[in-house]
Parts: structure tokens; C-alpha cells; sequence
């Protein structure tokens, strides 16, 4: 398997070669993507017997760095600086701008058959949408190496998270991404070598590789130094989890990502909603295997009340299936800066892939994309619309949860046939799940079985109870009973009269028929076994 940064380093080699003149590098990983940029070019000079013309790259305070191979040890080179200092009371990157032209003139011009590379860190920050004259004079650049005959062979690698792209110079950029690393990669770069040096397994080295999947090589560089810092290689169970805490680190450090491992008991924990849990258990393998992934389940929607189970159940879903379960809130990607909420976007997506397999949560979506297409500024429209790009087509192992209250709120196209595998419609529980949750929550606040008749009792009195509101109830029933004691059916009786269930409130009747209405005309199934006119009973006349 070709590893996504020989997979970059290969397609930048031929950029290369294919003499494009201007390209960027997506990556939030600066030092590995000038790696690969370096690789790149050393690459195709080996590889094509090329003459090397000039590998340089831009800093702010140095200006432009030439490498060089040491002649002592051809494995190693320095970074030179190319010239001037930059005046530090002139723009630096009109100034660059302007060595870049020289160097055109002066070296790649009189020399077209020798490769010129030219580096630029975050120049996709400095350079905005609204920075036209810097824009226009790289446009300038790129047209004269464009134009000069014999075609020189330079080019310029701009490399950042993200740019958004001023408009004169879209039509000569070419953006190449740079994926966090996998696995594999980890395992090749970093863990293997504690094989050797610290004696662990190669299948503990793999594991731990595993484990720090999602996290930046300069991360996962930096957990293993601290892993032999604490002697921990020959105690495994404590370095991975070291690198759990640092992996939910780095994926918070996004500012819109959750990451929570898959503990717990799975379904079983979940009281009722049969008809999901057998249609996720009917998909784990599907979801498991690398075969035909096409076949992947890969997103369900949960529209129902409030308070019953739609969380809890996508929770249940990760620990079932073992896999981490992402939380994403998207509406915190939103920015004042223009362009910087695109640039979160694209950072958060490229996290949840590199942290495949896993699930992808989305609680009350409405909230998050319920402007798009009306919004003023147009942020929350881009984010609707490369959202759904993305999820339309990714080839990871990731399984989306998205939960509603009312799809009402939501653009339509997010409902086109195809984009979610089903939509479920969770309502208040049933009689049966109204004794199996009932049940569970005791279970849950250590009580002892509650006597058959209370149970018929409780049941009987808590139709329309949502699954939160049932939790209530027995928590309150542990607090009247009192610290130390056990509850009475009295306790019960009087925990039922302080709860009002809110199916009864305006709003949620209003909810409580279209759901009754989408699940009549088949714009769901339901999440639970249908219990004869038992959704109907709940109508307030």
C-alpha cells in the first residue's frame, strides 16, 4: 500500500516535472510538508538526472534560504541565506516577490534545464483575498515563467492548512493535500524503532501505531520521547494511554472536534429501540470490512423528541462497533474572518479522516446548518456545501450520526435520496420499552429490582414519558427515599407527581404529529416497534 505522503510526494514529483508554477501544498504540518517538498525535488533530480538548480525556501525574518549539501557528508544539508536580509521597513512579501523575479531572470532563464523549487510557508495567510497588488504580481510571475522560452523549470510551493484564493490567481494554482499520517506511517517513521531499542513486540509497536492514528507526526514524535521519558514501552497499557490523552489534545485543539474512546457496553446498555439496534448490528461487518467499501454504511439520521435516546444511543452505536466516536460542532467553525472558517472546515475533516475508523456525531444538525443559503456573509452556506461534499465523497471507515428535532429547519438537499442510508424517528418509548428502561435505570442507581407491581404501576402512569424524563424519575424516587434508604412504592408514587412530561406542551404535540405525519408517508422508520395506537393516545385532544 502506497502511504498517503509517498502517495503526495510522488504526485508533487510530477507536478514537478510537468512544470506547473505554482501549486499548494494543503497541509497543517509545516516541517512535514517541506519534507515532502524536499523529497519531491531531490526525487525528480535523481530520478530524471536533472541538474539541480536551486531548492530555496522563504522566512519572514531570513528572507530566502538556499540548501546546500554539506561536501563532508552529502547525507546532511544547510540552509544558507540567499542574499540580503529583507528591509524590515518594506512589505516582505513584495520583496520576495521581487527576488523570486530576479531569480527567474538570473538563474532559471539562463538555465532551463535545471530545476528551480522555491518553498513559501504560509504565504496562503499572508496572501488574502483581498490582497489584490500582491495577488496581481504573483499572477505577473506565474505568466513570465509561463511564457519565457525554453520553458524554465521552476516553480513556487506554497504550503498552508488553507487559502482561500484570491480571485486573479485561481486559474494557475494547483492544490495538492498532504493527509495527517497514517498508521503505517507511524509505525515506519516512529514506533517500529522501539522494537530494537526498547525490545517490545512488533505487534505492540503496531498497536501503539494505531492508537496515535489522527495525531500530527510531530505529536505522535513528541508522545514517544515522552513514553521513554517515563519508561513506558515495556508497559503497554499505560503508553496507549498516554497517547489517547495526547490524540484528544490535538483533536480539540480544533476547537470544534470531541474525541471520546469506545467504552462502555454497546447496545445492550440502551433500553429499547430494537429496530435500530438490529440494523446496526446487521451492519458492523459491512462497516468493518475493506473489501467493497462501497458497501460501508455510512450515515443515519435520528429525528425525534427530545430527551429520548438519540445521543445516547449514537454513544452506544461507537462502543458497539469499538470504534472512537467524534463529536463535531460545527456551528463553533464559524468565524469573523473571512476565509478562516473555511480553513477550520477543511482542518476538522482532514482530523476525522486521519482518525479512521470512527463515528462521526452531529447532535441537533439544525442548529448548525439552518442558515445555509440565506446567511449574508455566505460562511454557513460554504460550510453546508463542502460538508456535503465530503460526506458524499470520502472513502473512510466513518459512519455519521446526525440527530434533528425538526427536519423542517434543514436545507433539502441534505435529504437527497442516497445521502443518509436511513432516517429513524425516535418517539417517546413504549410500553415495553418503558419497562426496560425503567429497569435499567434502577440497575444503573444500584437500586434493587423494583416489585412487580410498582413497575405495572409506573408503567401504566408514564405513557409519553421520554427516556429523560424516566431517568428523572428514578432519580428522584433514590432522592425522596432518602440517603441510605431504600425506596418505597409511596416514594415512587410521589416521584411521578412531580414530573409533567413535556409531550403535552404545544410545541411538542405540534412535533408529535409530524412525526406521525413523516412516518404515514414513509419519510422514516421507526426506531421502535410500533405499538398499536399507542403514538395516536399521546395526542391531546
Amino acid at each position: 500500500m502506497e502511504l498517503p505522503y509517498h502517495k503526495c510526494q510522488r504526485e508533487l514529483q510530477e507536478l514537478l516535472q510537468a512544470q506547473y508554477p505554482l501549486i499548494f501544498l494543503r497541509s497543517s504540518e509545516e516541517s512535514r510538508a517541506i519534507n515532502c517538498a524536499i523529497a519531491a525535488h531531490q526525487s525528480l533530480i535523481s530520478t530524471l538526472e536533472i541538474e539541480e538548480g536551486e531548492l530555496a525556501r522563504w522566512n519572514s525574518m531570513e528572507g530566502f534560504q538556499r540548501r546546500s549539501i554539506l561536501p563532508e557528508d552529502p547525507v546532511k544539508a544547510s540552509w544558507k541565506r540567499l542574499g540580503a536580509a529583507p528591509n524590515p521597513k518594506e512589505d516582505p512579501l513584495m520583496q520576495a516577490i521581487n527576488i523570486l523575479q530576479e531569480r527567474l531572470e538570473k538563474q532559471a532563464t539562463p538555465n532551463p534545464n535545471n530545476q528551480h523549487t522555491y518553498i513559501l510557508p504560509d504565504w496562503s495567510t499572508l496572501i488574502e483575498p483581498n490582497c489584490h497588488l500582491t495577488a496581481r504580481q504573483i499572477k505577473e510571475l506565474v505568466i513570465a515563467i509561463e511564457q519565457k522560452r525554453p520553458r524554465p523549470k521552476m516553480t513556487l510551493i506554497v504550503i498552508g492548512s488553507d487559502w482561500s484564493i484570491p480571485t486573479i490567481l485561481r486559474n494557475h494554482v494547483h492544490i495538492l493535500d498532504l493527509p495527517l499520517p497514517i498508521g503505517e506511517e507511524l509505525y515506519q517513521d516512529i514506533f517500529s524503532f522501539a522494537i530494537s531499542k526498547y525490545n517490545i513486540s512488533d505487534e505492540q509497536a503496531r498497536r501503539l501505531s494505531e492508537e496515535a492514528q489522527g495525531m500530527p507526526l510531530q505529536a505522535a514524535n513528541q508522545t514517544a520521547k515522552l513514553i521513554t521519558t517515563r519508561n513506558l514501552w515495556l508497559q503497554p497499557e499505560e503508553a496507549g494511554q498516554l497517547l489517547l490523552q495526547v490524540k484528544t489534545q490535538e483533536i480539540r485543539k480544533t476547537g470544534v472536534l470531541e474525541y471520546y474512546p469506545p467504552q462502555g457496553e454497546g447496545l445492550q446498555d440502551v433500553g429499547g429501540l430494537d429496530i435500530i439496534k438490529t440494523w446496526i448490528r446487521n451492519r458492523r461487518h459491512w462497516f468493518e470490512q475493506d473489501i467493497n467499501p462501497e458497501l460501508r454504511p455510512r450515515a443515519i439520521l435520528l429525528e425525534g423528541f427530545p430527551g429520548c435516546g438519540k445521543s445516547f444511543i449514537a454513544r452506544a452505536i461507537a462502543q458497539e462497533w469499538r470504534v472512537p466516536q467524534i463529536n463535531f460542532e460545527i456551528s463553533r467553525l464559524q468565524s469573523k474572518w473571512v476565509g478562516e472558517s473555511e480553513s477550520n472546515t477543511y482542518q476538522a475533516l482532514r482530523a476525522i479522516e486521519a482518525s479512521a475508523p470512527n463515528i462521526l456525531f452531529m447532535d441537533e444538525i439544525e442548529k448548525a446548518f439552518a442558515g445555509a443559503g440565506g446567511d449574508t456573509s455566505g460562511v454557513t452556506t460554504r460550510q453546508f456545501g463542502t460538508f456535503l461534499s465530503w460526506l458524499n465523497d470520502h472513502k473512510y471507515p466513518i459512519f455519521f450520526i446526525a440527530t434533528s428535532n425538526n427536519r423542517n429547519a434543514l436545507p433539502p438537499e441534505l435529504f437527497r435520496a442516497g445521502r443518509f442510508d436511513e432516517t429513524f424517528i425516535i418517539m417517546p418509548p413504549n410500553t415495553q420499552e418503558r419497562h426496560e428502561i425503567l429497569e435499567k435505570k434502577a440497575q444503573t442507581y444500584k437500586l434493587p429490582p423494583i416489585p412487580a407491581t410498582t413497575l405495572e404501576f409506573l408503567i401504566e402512569n408514564t405513557a409519553g414519558f421520554s427516556g429523560a424524563e424516566l431517568e428523572k424519575l428514578v432519580k428522584e424516587t433514590v432522592y425522596i427515599a432518602g440517603f441510605g434508604y431504600l425506596p418505597t412504592e409511596t416514594n415512587w408514587q410521589e416521584a411521578l407527581a412531580q414530573i409533567a412530561p413535556q409531550y403535552r406542551t404545544p410545541r411538542m404535540q405540534f412535533l408529535l404529529q409530524n412525526y406521525l405525519q413523516l412516518l404515514a408517508e414513509g419519510g422514516g422508520k421507526s426506531a421502535s416497534s410500533i405499538e398499536n395506537n399507542f403514538l395516536e393516545s399521546l395526542i391531546v385532544s
